[in-house]
């Protein structure tokens, strides 16, 4: 293994290696956008136009709650790492991009070889902090699902998900809830310990909890600027169906799962089934389309570029490498 990590590094490092990885970079690049570009088709774009909300403050809390993950990690990461990490702000949206519109962790991964580049940490200490991370993102969030979940049963809104689904669905999403809250438990007690001190970990569980909610609080207010009429036990049926499918394991794009389950179930408000259509749409159409514009942003000007090869970890190091999500 090591004499293979060898061979290819010094390709990296030849004139062919440098070329062909360039040209691998752009192709990534291109296909990034035109995959991105095609989920904002899928949804539908005559569709998204005629049902997008005329209220600026939709569009402003929704630039918010996508800059509230990379805003919150600049801190959650410099905790960590013990290293300044707001002029960083540019990487950690990319990652978050990565996450979100690739298979989850590709962002990690990306995070892993650029830190390894422009940071000087060792790649085992990198590895511990983005596996302690994820693990406590994933806790705080379980954490937080399940008040929701709480909330939501003792609000007398069951019925509203029993009588849409059947019976073989049921036991499926029980299964699917139950592996949501336990892989978190089972990834944290997977080492027996986080490597993290005990301080620097619950400083981290909280930052997350607060970042958690507030993005729940930025959502639901989103939401009722364009239909404020509804009752606030909507916006909790809407949000803990939202948080549950987000703690769903080994699914590639949450959002659109989120949206084809809330288009269903759009007949919970009081009122126009348009209207939470076009308002769920406008959402996921934001979404995907954030994902390609600050996709392209983060191309044009990406500092101190991450370069293939290089950065990869040795042996011993690799043996700490963290989990698909």
């Amino acid at each position: 293994m090591t004499n293979w990590l060898g061979a290819y590094r010094a390709w990296t490092e030849s004139t062919t290696g440098k070329r062909v990885l360039r040209i691998i970079r752009w192709l990534f690049v291109i296909a990034m956008l035109v995959w991105m570009t095609l989920k904002v088709n899928a949804i539908g774009w005559r569709k998204v136009s005629d049902s997008l909300p005329v209220t600026p403050w939709f569009y402003i809390l929704f630039l918010a709650m996508f800059l509230t993950l990379p805003i919150s990690e600049t801190a959650i990461f410099q905790r960590i790492y013990d290293r300044p990490m707001a002029r960083h702000l540019a990487v950690f949206i990319r990652k978050r991009v990565l996450n979100s519109a690739l298979v989850g962790y590709s962002g990690e991964v990306y995070f892993f070889l650029w830190a390894r580049h422009n940071l000087s940490i060792p790649a085992k200490q990198l590895l511990v902090g983005l596996k302690d991370n994820a693990i406590l993102s994933a806790v705080a969030a379980a954490m937080v699902t399940a008040g929701l979940v709480v909330l939501f049963l003792l609000s007398g809104q069951a019925d509203l998900v029993t009588r849409w689904l059947n019976g073989e669905v049921k036991w499926f999403l029980a299964a699917a809830l139950i592996a949501a809250f336990l892989l978190p438990v089972m990834l944290a007690f997977r080492n027996k310990i986080i490597g993290l001190s005990l301080g620097v970990a619950g400083s981290v569980l909280g930052l997350h909890v607060v970042r958690t909610v507030i993005v729940m609080g930025l959502q639901v207010t989103q939401w009722a600027v364009v239909i404020p009429d509804q009752p606030w036990k909507v916006w909790l049926f809407f949000l803990t169906m939202q948080m549950v499918i987000a703690r769903l394991p080994f699914i590639p794009n949450r959002e659109l799962l989120f949206l084809s389950a809330g288009l269903e179930m759009s007949n919970a408000i009081d009122g126009p089934r348009e209207a939470m259509a076009g308002l769920l749409l406008a959402g996921g159409a934001l979404t995907q389309g954030s994902n390609l514009i600050f996709f392209l942003l983060t191309s044009i000007r990406r500092p101190n570029e991450v370069p293939i090869g290089e950065s990869l970890p040795s042996d011993e190091t690799m043996l700490a490498t963290p989990p698909a999500k």
